[in-house]
């Protein structure tokens, strides 16, 4: 008899046990769903989701872990890219998307797996590995073509042209980007045209077509001015201004980036302010402003290094290389180049690792030193080489650097 009354209470004791366990799974699910209405509510708010960035990535975590939540889980991490993306908690995330897309692939949710893979793609692209971005988005795209998914796949074509873009074929970016302002137009979605002529514009601007990217990025920032979207306007007016940069306006090139630096620290976005402040250094370099342009991207490194953001670190250190051999410090200038070159070619980004080379070549050629400077052009070359369709401009620059080294006679 005491065995069996043990055995009734050995049973009993897991089904009193479950109530407080499914009451638990429920708390998690309804905490995840609560934090997805407030990131909803609070989008404008850097702020407020800065101070509760910790909690949200906790109760995002738990949510994907958790049978009973995982829908919810997923909607919270996607709803969160944008904010993430802003503010550059890019590392902490990775790890977040990487689960969420896993419990996409479980919950047979494709909708969802594309933009999880889109948002990695983009995760990728910041942190400058591009070949990963674009498989990724390629993958997001095929998604979204099988679905019908329009403004999935207008959105995702976006985004490829900079993958295209970084990897050097100019051709298939322009593509991309005719392909997803058509579907954008179709749909009367102002806000992502506006994206995708941002991106033109960029484009065209690595194919020194100067007077086509002005017009797509002043048409980008209409389109944001008229949305009411500041952060979108001042990404849109820091790439008018870096166009006049490029056209010798450099005064208008001046007052567009210091307006769009403004802005992106009015609504709190200082990642993008950082980034910004590249762009008016080289246009103080420019004006005749060296020290200072020096002083500002040494001011910004430092956060570019703590983000492993290499493809701005390796950008930043381009330029470094640029005034420092401006202001006669040849040494500290080769190094600064070199580090730029391991950067960019770590990223798979051959275009900019190829630019590099070239500098860091004509900065030898000008002391003399013309084996090395040789074995850069040669480096280059062969990274010219490998892309399906080089830029003109990189070319001549190449072209005449290596002509000049033919004719140079000098040390190693």
């Amino acid at each position: 008899m005491a065995r069996g009354g043990c055995a009734v209470l050995a049973m009993a004791q897991p089904v009193a046990a479950a109530g407080p366990l499914a009451r638990f799974r429920r708390k998690i699910a309804d905490n995840a769903r609560g934090w997805l209405t407030f990131v909803q509510g609070q989008r404008a708010d850097n702020a407020a989701l800065e101070r509760e960035f910790a909690n949200l990535g906790k109760a995002a975590e738990q949510a994907l872990l958790e049978p009973e939540a995982r829908e919810a889980g997923v909607a919270l991490v996607v709803a969160l890219w944008p904010f993430v993306e802003l503010r550059g908690r890019w590392p902490e995330w990775r790890g977040l998307l990487n689960l969420a897309l896993s419990v996409c692939r479980r919950l047979d949710r494709p909708e969802a797996e594309a933009q999880v893979h889109d948002q990695l793609g983009e995760l990728a692209r910041i942190l400058g590995n591009y070949q990963d971005a674009w498989t990724r988005q390629e993958e997001a795209l095929a998604i979204c073509r099988r679905l019908g998914n329009r403004a999935g796949e207008g959105r995702v074509l976006g985004h490829l042209s900079q993958q295209y873009l970084a990897l050097g074929d100019h051709e298939a970016a322009e593509r991309c980007c005719q392909e997803a302002a058509a579907i954008f137009e179709g749909l009367g979605d102002q806000a992502e045209l506006a994206t995708v002529h941002n991106n033109w514009g960029l484009v065209c601007r690595a194919n020194r077509r100067l007077d086509e990217a002005l017009s797509h990025h002043q048409q980008a920032e209409v389109l944001r001015a008229a949305l009411g979207d500041l952060h979108g306007q001042a990404k849109a007016m820091n790439n008018v201004g870096q166009i006049y940069r490029q056209m010798g306006r450099l005064a208008e090139a001046a007052a567009c980036i210091q307006q769009a630096i403004a802005i992106h620290q009015q609504v709190g976005d200082d990642v993008v302010a950082a980034r910004t402040r590249v762009s008016l250094a080289i246009v103080a370099h420019e004006r005749g402003h060296t020290a200072e342009a020096l002083a500002m991207h040494l001011e910004v490194e430092p956060l570019f290094r703590r983000l492993g953001v290499r493809s701005e670190l390796g950008n930043v250190l381009n330029n470094q290389g640029v005034f420092l051999a401006a202001l006669n410090r040849p040494e500290q200038a080769q190094t600064a180049y070199e580090e730029a070159v391991r950067l960019h070619l770590a990223n798979g980004d051959r275009i900019h690792a190829a630019d590099s080379l070239n500098n860091c070549a004509e900065l030898l050629l000008d002391h003399g030193m013309v084996a090395v400077a040789r074995e850069r052009l040669e480096q280059a070359h062969a990274l010219l080489q490998a892309l399906a369709g080089p830029p003109g401009w990189l070319l001549k620059d190449h072209a005449t650097l290596a002509e000049r080294a033919t004719n140079a006679v000098g040390p190693g």
